[in-house]
């Protein structure tokens, strides 16, 4: 790729055989990738499509990035602190449920004002016109970088792209073959980056996203249409990586859990050490349970869970320890 390029993030993270949970959830093995180990505050996949949104925000010039999300939102801390060590003035446009900031600063929040972030809250209504809203803003600084909700556009997807090329020798090494890569979906630059970079190189992989809020066919048709954004940036693909979409596993919705989903999340930090954010990681690890729960995933296959991070906002559900 000779699109331009900041180093952020630590890699390559490593992927890592889960061999407590494969052993205690009696299904596939279970493998995870670590992408929440792409750095202290600066951690998750949000960072990876960061590294060319900020290299292309510094080439234009500009002194400031705006951008949105959910309150709690991962790209939104993310791009605050990757703005704070790069040298950018950063405008969040947050929602929340009545436009209003939350009573005290948890999780994530606290992270993205303690990196000096603007943050401008809006409610869900507001939020469907966040584009215009991020746009009018930009022309109102003057000098703006405007990335969409989750850096997901065609050249945010390169940051998977690249994540595929550093994943590809990891399989080979390990000897994985044909696993299914299981990765939270919601904004579709995750997913529209791993079919690219899988489609390059040739991987012998399948490609499942577990959306965490929306319906199938919303995060198909932002894949679709992401794909072909970055077929006209960036060159055709031949289709041949098989990927899809599955929505079995929302839940309550966006942010919400039910107790059952809680439960797995807790147990899954105790049989791996790692953190499980309820927004996103949480509803996917619980999801990849019922998989094999219900026996779609036997002792015969190979899964990657491809761990985003959101590690940070976990400190915003305390109920978790009651599990």
């Amino acid at each position: 790729m000779n699109q331009s390029r900041i180093g952020l993030a630590n890699l390559p993270t490593p992927l890592e055989r889960a061999d407590r949970l494969t052993a205690a959830w009696g299904g596939p093995t279970i493998w995870v990738k670590r992408d929440d180990l792409t750095g202290f505050g600066l951690s998750g996949n949000k960072i990876r499509k960061l590294e060319f949104h900020l290299a292309a925000a510094l080439d234009a010039g500009a002194d400031t990035v705006i951008t949105c999300g959910a309150v709690q939102s991962n790209h939104c801390r993310a791009t605050a602190l990757a703005t704070a060590r790069v040298g950018l003035h950063t405008i969040l446009y947050l929602r929340s449920p009545d436009g209003e900031p939350p009573e005290s600063p948890t999780g994530n929040h606290l992270l993205q004002l303690l990196a000096g972030a603007e943050c401008r809250f809006i409610t869900p209504s507001q939020y469907d016109e966040r584009d215009r809203i991020m746009e009018e803003a930009a022309v109102a600084r003057g000098n703006a970088w405007i990335i969409p909700e989750g850096a997901s556009d065609a050249l945010g997807a390169l940051g998977f792209v690249a994540a595929m090329h550093e994943i590809a020798p990891q399989l080979h090494d390990l000897e994985i073959v044909g696993p299914a890569i299981w990765h939270a979906a919601s904004s579709a630059g995750t997913t529209t980056g791993m079919v690219r970079g899988a489609d390059q190189l040739g991987l012998d992989v399948k490609i499942v996203g577990s959306s965490v809020g929306d319906p199938t066919e919303e995060v198909e048709d932002r894949i679709r249409t992401l794909i072909d954004e970055s077929i006209t940036q960036f060159g055709d693909i031949t289709g041949n990586t098989p990927w899809r979409i599955t929505d079995k596993y929302i839940g309550r919705g966006y942010g919400l859990s039910t107790p059952e989903e809680l439960v797995v999340q807790a147990e899954a930090t105790r049989l791996t050490g790692m953190l499980f954010d309820p927004a996103y990681t949480g509803k996917v690890i619980y999801g990849l349970k019922r998989e094999i729960d219900q026996g779609r995933l036997t002792n015969q296959d190979d899964v990657v869970f491809w761990h985003t991070g959101g590690g940070f906002a976990t400190f915003a559900y305390p109920e978790l320890v009651d599990q």
